[in-house]
């Protein structure tokens, strides 16, 4: 069966052999692109759109032609020159033909390198639009490891362009030009009130052909394709394809409402699936862009995790809402104002945590420094703490060691009763011996080698221990129990369902 895939909205050309498209090397989403900032920008009246009819058909834009000629001009297309990113034979000062007769050609052909090895340049194409002074707003997978930009606009000008900085977590990005009678912002509209449905129009340069225009309606809110931790994508069926990548996503009042960043297809084509970066989470990362260069981000220094039913019902939840804190860094914001392990966050700064998302957004929007109220629940009971956020390091990670193995002796472990795991003494604690194969544990993602950390609110020292623990949440009716496991170094909760019978 054909897999549709996410590729990037990049179109160009590869050595000037032929029009294509370079196409990201993302697993299963291409990126277009995501961000922009609260910039200042004129008022969408000083564009001069045209007034909106009052009775607009379902699915259709008023005045669609009018609002394409006043936002188009503030369209351009991107032009990126960069080096090959994969570095041939004769480049590394290899050449298979040396010693033959085939030697000199091999070292001045295009496919060697050309004269003293040098690879030609890739070329490639992408959008962006104007927001205020020169500045434009486009993805960071457009302009990235660019040796020249150059900024095509509406009336046929060529105006090579600078970058401002970059926010490669969000696929953003902002560059800049000079020159005299440039086009005029586009305005930054509502996102937060579009809704699935809403009439949308997106302008770009699909495979270098500019200023392309398609319409369609917005599909989905909120949508996560795993391109990262901050996803909120606006999902749409305007057709996009590659090259469309940074170019606005506009609502029928010619306000941009998102940022065109990828698109789901078998082929590398539009199939009515993209997607766009509202413009209320891109506002504010391109003012950082073009006010500091840089983007920072607050940190609250915890692991978290979904809240899922089974966790929700072990831990006697009305609702699986909120982040699960596996971890808590040392010295972090989160450890010094009391944080612990199994805390449910269920609000942040007066914003409701409904999901891992909501928090990870909040905490990062969040000036280093700043004090927030955070609630949580601990042990059924709600308390408010109080957290001074800090300023995120972008620091790697750093290996862990993987847990040891079971010992010979654990096929002798001890069952829990209904979860289809056993335990035995390892050398660093409890340690999981078996997992039977269809349980409830195995269909929760336990593994053979997992440490067992917690059952509930305690912390077993001894098979017997955990087995009494296990055994007084199913007399208390529980539906499942929380257990909280380490895996490679890495805590995390699992709430596991009792099996029936």
């Amino acid at each position: 069966m054909n897999r549709g895939v996410i590729v990037g909205a990049v179109g160009g050309l590869v050595a000037g052999v032929s029009l294509g498209a370079i196409a990201l090397a993302a697993p299963s989403f291409a990126l277009f692109s995501q961000h922009g900032a609260s910039v200042a920008a004129p008022a969408a009246a000083q564009l001069a759109l045209p007034a909106m009819s009052q009775q607009a058909r379902w699915g259709v834009l008023p005045e669609l032609a009018d609002l394409v000629e006043a936002v188009s001009p503030s369209v351009v297309q991107i032009e990126v020159r960069s080096s090959p990113k994969v570095r041939n034979m004769a480049q590394q000062g290899q050449n298979p033909f040396e010693g033959t007769p085939f030697e000199d050609f091999f070292r001045s052909s295009p496919f060697g390198g050309g004269q003293g090895g040098e690879a030609p340049e890739q070329m490639g194409s992408g959008s962006g639009f104007f927001i205020e002074g020169g500045y434009i707003v486009t993805n960071n997978h457009v302009v990235e490891d660019a040796n020249r930009m150059t900024v095509v606009l509406a009336d046929g000008r060529r105006i090579d362009a600078k970058l401002v900085g970059t926010d490669p977590k969000t696929d953003l990005a902002v560059i800049k030009v000079e020159g005299s009678s440039l086009p005029r912002a586009l305005p930054w509209g509502d996102s937060k009130s579009a809704r699935p449905g809403e009439s949308v129009f997106a302008v770009g340069a699909p495979f270098g052909l500019s200023n392309t225009v398609t319409a369609g309606i917005i599909s989905a809110r909120g949508r996560n394709i795993n391109s990262g931790q901050y996803d909120d994508f606006i999902q749409v069926d305007a057709p996009i394809n590659r090259g469309n990548s940074g170019g606005p996503l506009l609502d029928h009042t010619g306000a941009v409402i998102g940022v065109n960043s990828a698109i789901f297809s078998p082929s590398g084509g539009n199939v009515g699936i993209g997607f766009s970066i509202p413009a209320e989470q891109a506002q504010g990362i391109v003012q950082q862009i073009v006010s500091t260069g840089t983007v920072q981000r607050g940190w609250l220094g915890v692991g978290i995790a979904p809240v899922t039913p089974d966790i929700a019902s072990s831990l006697r939840l009305a609702e699986a809402k909120g982040a699960m804190v596996n971890n808590v860094t040392d010295e972090s914001p989160a450890a010094k104002a009391g944080v612990r392990e199994g805390d449910v966050i269920l609000s942040f700064g007066g914003q409701s945590v409904n999901s891992v998302r909501d928090l990870t957004r909040a905490v990062a929007d969040t000036k280093a420094g700043t004090t927030r109220d955070m609630k949580i629940i601990r042990d059924g009971r709600e308390q408010t703490l109080k957290v001074n956020i800090a300023a995120l390091k972008e620091e790697g990670f750093q290996p862990v060691a993987a847990n040891a193995a079971p010992s010979a002796n654990a096929a002798a472990g001890v069952d829990l009763a209904g979860l289809g795991l056993s335990i035995a003494p390892g050398p660093n604690g409890l340690v999981v011996s078996a997992v039977k194969v269809n349980s409830p544990a195995a269909e929760a993602g336990i593994r053979a080698g997992d440490r067992l950390v917690r059952v509930g609110q305690s912390a077993p020292t001894s098979t017997d221990a955990a087995k009494k623990a296990v055994d007084d949440a199913r007399k208390q009716n529980s539906q499942a129990v929380l257990l909280q496991l380490e895996r490679q170094g890495t805590k995390f909760f699992i709430g596991v369902p009792f099996s029936a019978g």
